[in-house]
């Protein structure tokens, strides 16, 4: 998975940058996302234990190097994370007022802020009507601003996670889809669906890799 998707992404790039090719122009759009997110790890020792519900909202511009084919980006303010189950003693969570130790089949609560930045390629159909649909696939990157944590066991509610606990970033890729419906001109209403999965860590358990995938619901407005 990983060397197609930095295949893609060097492929994106040169065509951002090719300024032989015609049929540029620019739109940009605005969005706000309810989505769900949970962990996932590459370890028996912990297991993802229910998703927990988030915002993700910002702005977006798309770069057309074709008629119907364009490159992504933008960045928003995204609340993602997850319920995290430990299955074996010897792990602790670090939060700035204590050290907790967690037990064997207790689980925990972790919630992000992140500022993110995605880089896609982003297809449409031509207009039917007043509808397009458009499908797009790429990476995201996560820049953690802050992180909380809830450890029932502990009657711990909402602590402030220390740095080292949560990573400073992590990358996920990313696809999805939806349709665009025009108001007139460029502006459009935007409904989709994006699918993401983390490729590097996100959460530091003392163990393996915890990342975090998330699904969300698209709202948006192009202009």
């Amino acid at each position: 998975m990983k060397p197609t998707i930095l295949r893609a992404l060097a492929l994106f790039i040169i065509l951002f940058t090719n300024s032989s090719i015609h049929a540029q122009y620019i739109r940009f759009g605005v969005f706000a996302d309810p989505q769900l997110s949970w962990f996932t790890s590459d370890t028996k020792k912990f297991s993802s234990n229910g998703s927990v519900m988030g915002f993700n909202a910002g702005f977006a511009f798309e770069k057309f190097f074709a008629d119907r084919y364009a490159i992504s980006s933008g960045a928003s303010i995204n609340n993602i994370g997850g319920n995290l189950k430990y299955n074996e003693t010897g792990y602790q969570v670090n939060t700035r007022d204590d050290v907790y130790d967690i037990s064997e089949n207790a689980s925990i609560k972790v919630k992000g802020q992140y500022i993110t930045v995605p880089l896609g390629l982003k297809f449409k159909t031509n207009e039917i009507g007043y509808t397009t649909f458009y499908a797009q696939m790429g990476i995201k990157g996560h820049i953690r601003l802050k992180g909380y944590t809830w450890i029932e066991e502990h009657d711990v509610d909402k602590e402030v996670l220390n740095n080292d606990q949560l990573y400073l970033g992590f990358l996920s890729y990313m696809f999805g889809g939806g349709i665009e419906y025009s108001l007139g001109g460029p502006s459009a209403l935007q409904v989709g669906i994006t699918f993401s999965n983390g490729m590097t860590p996100a959460f530091d358990a003392g163990y393996g890799r915890v990342s975090i995938g998330n699904l969300g619901l698209r709202l948006g407005l192009i202009f």
